[in-house]
């Protein structure tokens, strides 16, 4: 049993919750006007989570259950939000289970100080007087408010189980500001300044944010707002073929010269992304870090309605999941799928937590999330649109020759590494078939020839432009 000196020294504890959960809410109002709109963050969470739990001890301490359950479990939803944004999501069942476990702990522990009160006015350190009883229906009012007030939390938490993000909606702060005033009126009448402080301070920034919700709301639409990453030549050009496609709308990003030409908004050209092989990956490494914060930095300071991230999938990924953490609340999108059908299966999971929408080019790729609740769209492999819809050029091969093609790539260390071994591949049958390499750009020419010329092959240098008609008349492709 606890001595009543002890819970009247112990209850200045509960203001450090109040300071808490009043900073969760300060700071969430600054960068919500800061941005315009209302707008969540894992400091929110954080905040919450240390709250809740001082403040659940603060509550089994002051003999308060209500409270002391209520803040239990909102302690779980709070860190169930933070996991959420991490890249290490956890079950719903698993999340429900520690809900259940930890409201059975509380109580116990509650009724193991043999108390037959279960919300006791709190003693006052500084008057050393208790605060006065309340009549049954003040219990109710405040009872009910603190009820509505929690269910905050608990709509929050299924929605943010349904969509598999953390967000904070209209209900949200209509709960918030009606529960905070009926609770704040409650403890009022018991003389509770940790809870008159707990319950009151936010609803200043409920109403306010309820206010910014409505302004985005009955603001005129604009018009489509896409952000692209693409890090790769072959990306550029599925991005290039994806805007065009595309109503009009404003597009940003990260793209090559030919998703620049298509409309493409971009202040980091892609080039600034590629590297290829283990080594020249950890040269790249500060470049390549600072890229990435420089790339989240803009999507998050330009809010689109959505990211779509075209290939490249372990920078886009990990990208994916930091604008998750930090918040962005627009769709994510991935077009094309990795390959999780062939390695690295676990993938699958981290895609189905983070993403809105995959878009697939191969159609066997949607059964790799049958079980999954990530939205799968196959729209078909462009290459094979752009073969079959290319307009030939009858002159490149009047022979009519069947070639052994060599596709080294789109990129000088990709030819480094890839090239010599092509060319080691082919020799055995350069005496059955001419061989044709294809050159993605005429700044890889000169690469290409010096590799060459250290073999005893011969082959035709193939231009970019006539790259569909060395794929039709290839009788063998390395690429």
């Amino acid at each position: 049993m606890i001595p009543d000196s002890l819970r009247t020294l112990l209850y200045p504890l509960g203001l450090i919750a109040s300071i808490l959960f009043t900073l969760r809410f300060m700071v969430q109002w600054i960068r919500s006007e800061r941005k315009k709109e209302s707008h969540v963050t894992s400091i929110f969470w954080v905040f919450s989570l240390i709250g809740n739990t001082i403040l659940a001890t603060h509550a089994l301490f002051q003999l308060q259950y209500p409270l002391a359950l209520i803040q239990t479990i909102n302690a779980v939803i709070s860190w169930r939000n933070l996991n959420l944004m991490s890249s290490h999501s956890r079950s719903f069942r698993w999340t429900l289970t520690t809900m259940i476990l930890g409201a059975g702990m509380i109580t116990l522990l509650f009724f193991a100080q043999g108390t037959t009160e279960w919300m006791r006015p709190p003693t006052m350190p500084w008057t050393g007087e208790h605060a006065p009883h309340a009549s049954l229906p003040w219990h109710l009012l405040g009872f009910a408010g603190m009820i509505f007030f929690a269910s905050r939390f608990w709509i929050q938490w299924w929605q943010a189980e349904q969509h598999k993000k953390s967000s904070l909606s209209p209900a949200f702060w209509w709960i918030s500001l009606i529960g905070g005033t009926l609770s704040t009126l409650y403890f009022l009448r018991l003389h509770d300044l940790v809870n008159i402080l707990g319950y009151s301070t936010g609803l200043i920034p409920y109403l306010r944010n309820l206010m910014l919700l409505k302004q985005t709301k009955t603001a005129p639409k604009t018009q489509n707002n896409i952000y692209f990453v693409a890090g790769e030549q072959s990306g550029d050009l599925l991005g290039e073929k994806l805007i065009k496609a595309l109503q009009e709308g404003e597009y940003y990003g990260v793209g090559g010269k030919e998703m620049r030409a298509a409309g493409l908004k971009c202040n980091l050209p892609m080039e600034k992304l590629q590297t290829m092989g283990f080594i020249e990956v950890i040269k790249a490494a500060p470049r390549l870090f600072a890229t990435f914060r420089k790339i989240k930095r803009e999507i998050l300071e330009l809010q689109p309605k959505g990211v779509v991230f075209i290939d490249y999938p372990d920078f886009n990924m990990r990208l994916a999941k930091a604008l998750r953490k930090k918040g962005y609340t627009g769709k994510l999108i991935h077009y094309v799928c990795p390959s999780v059908w062939a390695w690295r299966k676990a993938r699958i999971k981290d895609l189905t937590q983070t993403l809105d929408l995959l878009l697939t080019i191969l159609p066997f790729e949607k059964n790799c999330f049958s079980h999954t609740q990530l939205p799968v769209t196959y729209i078909g492999h462009p290459l094979v649109a752009a073969i079959d819809h290319h307009a030939y050029d009858p002159d490149w091969n009047p022979e009519g020759k069947k070639y052994l093609s060599i596709f080294p790539g789109s990129r000088p260390s990709e030819i480094a590494l890839n090239l010599p071994l092509q060319l080691q591949a082919a020799k055995p049958f350069a005496d059955e078939l001419p061989l044709a390499i294809s050159v993605a750009h005429p700044d890889l020419e000169q690469p290409i020839r010096e590799i060459l010329a250290k073999t005893v092959l011969k082959a035709t240098l193939v231009p970019n432009h006539h790259r569909y008609e060395l794929m039709r008349d290839s009788h063998v492709a390395l690429a």
